[in-house]
């Protein structure tokens, strides 16, 4: 071995260690958080998935190949500003915006600059959702208020008898339901449509710079997707309850069955109007090419 080839290799995990331990703490915390909603943890696993694919694009077309250059040097001082600002000035969307670029740098050192290119779209999935687990659940009570009137209003056009009921501290939203049989049900925390909202926004964004949708497009994809998280998890709220109150099936398997079901029908279409709104640029721009992502120079 070189010493050329040493250098870069005591650099590169210089700069591992580095990242570890500056970024180690707000790590921690997103996992903490993230593991107490089942739709949360969905949300990174398919971050997790565009990293697969994007490594497997790479791997096909750029030798793995530690080489310190100036490209993943900028991004890493970029990174560094980043994250000291974010500590002085507390804030924590520049500790997101460092961790994102800080991972540029590193895959640059790796698979040089076209290389890290490839993995912009898992790259920028991942900064949305950290930085939508950090800020969203902030919005916790305006989030279930918001369900459970929409829920409410939706029950009582079908012919449900459904009132609400907030005590402010600690907050708490209960429903009560009648249509023959009466249920009450609680519109606790995990019914505030974070998680379907957080997965809605994080599949967006990997499809839509995978399929380099125009910005204005862009916008309009994360807004539909944010709506679309809304309404399917008060969606939700209005099947399980309307399950619950018509059969006499197990609680439990009526709000992890239809649950599941609703969240995947959000993905479903999230997914498909992505798709829909982005053809007409990919197609214009040649013929698909499968998981090949083309970013300009």
């Amino acid at each position: 071995m070189d010493n050329r080839r040493k250098e870069n290799l005591f650099f590169l995990f210089t700069v591992l260690a580095v990242t570890v331990i500056a970024y180690a703490p707000m790590v921690d915390g997103i996992l903490r958080f993230s593991v107490r909603t089942t739709q949360a943890v969905n949300a990174f696993v398919l971050v997790a998935v565009a990293f697969a694919d994007a490594f497997a694009t790479v791997i096909r077309r750029h030798a793995f190949r530690v080489r310190i250059n100036n490209h993943g040097l900028f991004l890493f001082t970029l990174s560094c500003v980043a994250l000291a600002s974010a500590s002085v000035s507390w804030l924590w969307p520049l500790a997101v915006l460092a961790l994102c670029l800080n991972l540029v740098a590193l895959l640059s050192f790796c698979f040089g600059r076209e290389g890290a290119r490839e993995f912009t779209p898992a790259v920028a999935g991942l900064g949305i959702g950290v930085g939508m687990l950090i800020f969203v659940p902030r919005l916790d009570a305006a989030l279930r208020m918001a369900a459970a009137k929409v829920s409410a209003w939706a029950l009582a056009e079908a012919g449900f008898r459904a009132e609400l009921a907030v005590r402010e501290m600690p907050f708490r939203v209960v429903m009560l339901v009648e249509r023959g049989a009466a249920g009450l049900y609680d519109v606790a925390t995990e019914c505030n449509g974070f998680g379907i909202l957080l997965s809605c926004v994080v599949l967006t964004v990997i499809v839509a710079l995978r399929r380099r949708a125009p910005a204005a497009v862009f916008a309009a994809l994360l807004g539909f997707s944010l709506v679309a998280g809304l309404v399917f998890n008060s969606l939700r709220i209005v099947a399980i309850v309307m399950a619950s109150v018509r059969t006499d099936m197990d609680y439990d398997a009526i709000h992890e069955g239809l649950g599941s079901v609703v969240y995947l029908l959000a993905l479903g279409l999230v997914y498909a109007v992505t798709l829909a709104a982005t053809r007409a640029r990919t197609g214009a721009a040649g013929p698909d090419r499968g998981s090949e992502v083309i970013l300009p120079r």
